[in-house]
């Protein structure tokens, strides 16, 4: 029994909540329990005067205690609940603590690889495949005897199939058959031995047949892998990365739309319409803008090594179709969009990360992503809308009743597997370990195709140093490009170049280790070595040593002359010279500084082995230093 006293108190208690809600829940049953002890004893003593009237007090007083006990456990459990509630809406609310600077950024997760940070904070993953289109290679199109030729007049290189005059024939050009089966090798894919060509059906005004020739039951090769390196970009994390080859097939070309805003005009230049194509179709395996953009420039690389494809993004030679989609960490691929004709490495890396971007905050506002094909406006910097895929996927695809199938022999397949070049990746790691060249410098030395050759014609001149020549090539002859916007060209391509004489500088192998080696053995300086490099690049035909003996280039090392260069330095430089000597041991490199710093601005330095100088000047100090 509980007196009303108590329940009046119990009533001013607060809600037993937090952590001590069990605790007050505990202490509330005590008070009850000794309250109740201490009634039942005066209800004895009060039984026999007034039974009815305790009998009344202990029943409301009962139920009181029920109802308030009630209350407390109804208050325990509303606070326990909001507390698991407000502790279950922090988990779901992703990472804990996430940095503000971490907001809409990719970074780089160890455990799930390269995730997006919305504004909003959630975390998604972007999942991007691409579609390469490389022109091939070769001096016909695909199937006519129309040249394949690039910036000619328009509309002259076109045969009568090229615009589908009626009774005209396709003829397989076997150059473009050779070009796919050597990609396919250089990419570790299947040959199949026999593939088909189907018509692919669809209406545009460069496509004048209404079809294109295409491999779409079963191409030249599938199933291969490509490996390729990563540089470092907004996540600041250089790794190499494989994505997965779904298969290559030869393809052709349509022709090129000219529109003319002014007078409101659509032009159709047939030129490139029926050049081959090889389409490599790779997995949607890609994470991130700058891994597809690796992928097409080190795949341009390979394709110019294989002299399947020429590589120019410039000239439309390779083109790429991204497809991308978003999606949370483990969850099922999103919708994709398709942004078509990306013609440079900058676009590809911005059109993608645009739209990644775009459909995140499409998702996270409700939106829903169509599946369409879209283009990159580089000005703006977005993508936009070119038509909805959906409704365009019926391109009802035939067997090319003009074209028998097409069988390799196995031995045409081994020859040409036993006659690949060395690979981008093979030359890299050759320049590395052979040559022990910084792997940056290999990087640019294979990047450009014309300086590996050069390279390698040096290398038959057995410079002194290796490093020496090619630091002449990524320092000294990139600055001269960069100077004057010429092109470097490597002497035996010069014919064969496409750019115009003035646009192309050159020197020889030979020429360039002779400025190496005069430099390893101490007879010029660096800058003498530049004079000389820049002076060949200008077209000067005067030998190195001609040069050399007419510059007056050759470095002092007559000892007498130089020990009085050292004399007036330190004449100069007295009171320098007194710090030096009375400096800790632990200083004096410092207080020797300014000393150099002043012998370096003498004119005379220019042309004084510097070696010799330094040797002098420490003989001098020490000599100084023992007399006091």
């Amino acid at each position: 029994m509980v007196c009303i006293k108590c329940m009046r108190l119990l009533h001013r208690l607060p809600d037993s909540g937090g952590i001590f809600g069990p605790a007050l829940q505990r202490y509330t049953w005590r008070q009850l329990s000794s309250t109740a002890a201490v009634n039942n004893q005066t209800a004895v003593a009060e039984q026999l005067s007034s039974t009815a009237a305790v009998k009344n007090r202990t029943a409301v007083a009962d139920q009181l205690s029920s109802t308030v006990a009630v209350k407390n456990q109804t208050a325990v459990a509303d606070h326990l609940s909001s507390t698991v509630a407000v502790n279950n809406k922090t988990a779901d609310e992703g990472q804990p603590n996430l940095s503000k600077d971490l907001v809409g950024r990719t970074i780089w997760d160890p455990k799930n690889g390269i995730i997006r940070i919305s504004k909003s904070g959630q975390r998604w993953e972007s999942v991007i495949g691409v579609e390469v289109h490389a022109q091939i290679k070769s001096n016909s199109k695909l199937f006519s005897t129309a040249p394949n030729e690039f910036n000619q007049p328009v509309n002259s290189k076109v045969a009568f199939f090229d615009a589908a005059i009626p009774g005209t024939l396709p003829v397989l050009n076997s150059r473009c058959v050779l070009a796919g089966v050597r990609t396919s090798l250089a990419l570790n894919a299947n040959v199949n031995l026999v593939s088909f060509f189907d018509r692919k059906h669809y209406f545009y005004a460069d496509l004048p047949s209404g079809y294109q020739i295409t491999q779409q039951r079963k191409p030249i090769s599938q199933n291969g892998s490509f490996t390729f390196d990563v540089m470092k970009s907004d996540i600041k994390k250089e790794y190499v990365k494989t994505s997965h080859l779904v298969q290559i097939q030869i393809e052709q070309d349509s022709g090129k739309s000219l529109h003319d805003d002014i007078d409101g005009q659509c032009l159709v230049d047939l030129n490139r319409c029926g050049i081959g194509l090889l389409e490599l179709v790779f997995a949607p395996d890609l994470r991130y803008g700058p891994e597809a953009a690796a992928l097409a420039k080190e795949l341009a690389l390979v394709l110019h090594t294989l002299q399947a494809c020429g590589g120019r993004m410039d000239r439309g030679e390779l083109r790429v179709d991204a497809n991308i989609s978003v999606r949370q960490p483990g969850q099922e691929f999103g919708t994709r969009t398709e942004v078509k004709n990306l013609n440079s490495l900058r676009s590809v890396t911005d059109a993608i990360e645009f739209e990644v971007w775009r459909q995140i905050a499409a998702l996270e506002d409700g939106q829903i992503i169509e599946n369409e094909t879209r283009s990159y406006n580089v000005e703006t910097g977005e993508t936009v809308s070119m038509r909805d895929k959906e409704r365009k996927q019926d391109y009802r695809f035939m067997p090319e009743p003009n074209l028998p199938p097409l069988v390799l022999d196995p031995a045409l397949i081994n020859t040409e597997k036993e006659n690949l070049p060395k690979l981008p990746a093979e030359k890299r790691s050759e320049l590395h370990q052979k040559y022990g060249i910084n792997k940056d410098i290999c990087r640019t030395i294979v990047d450009n195709p014309h300086y590996y050759t050069l390279f390698m014609e040096c290398v038959e001149y057995k410079p002194l140093d290796f490093k020496s020549v090619a630091n002449i090539m990524v320092l000294i002859i990139q600055e001269y490009l960069l100077e004057y916007e010429k092109i470097f060209v490597s002497e035996h391509d010069i014919k064969s170049s496409d750019h115009s004489v003035d646009e192309i500088v050159t020197i020889s192998a030979k020429d360039l280790v002779e400025a190496s080696n005069l430099r390893m053995e101490r007879l010029i300086n660096h800058t003498a070595l530049r004079i000389l490099i820049r002076s060949k690049l200008d077209g000067d035909t005067r030998t190195i040593i001609e040069l050399v003996d007419e510059k007056d280039l050759r470095l002092i090392v007559d000892r007498k002359y130089i020990q009085e260069f050292v004399d007036d330095i330190l004449k100069s430089q007295s009171s320098q010279v007194d710090k030096y000597l009375t400096a800790k041991p632990k200083r004096k490199a410092r207080q020797l500084v300014p000393i150099r710093l002043a012998a370096n601005e003498d004119p005379r330095a220019e042309n004084v082995d510097m070696v010799i100088f330094n040797d002098i000047l420490m003989q001098k100090l020490d000599s100084i230093s023992k007399k006091d």
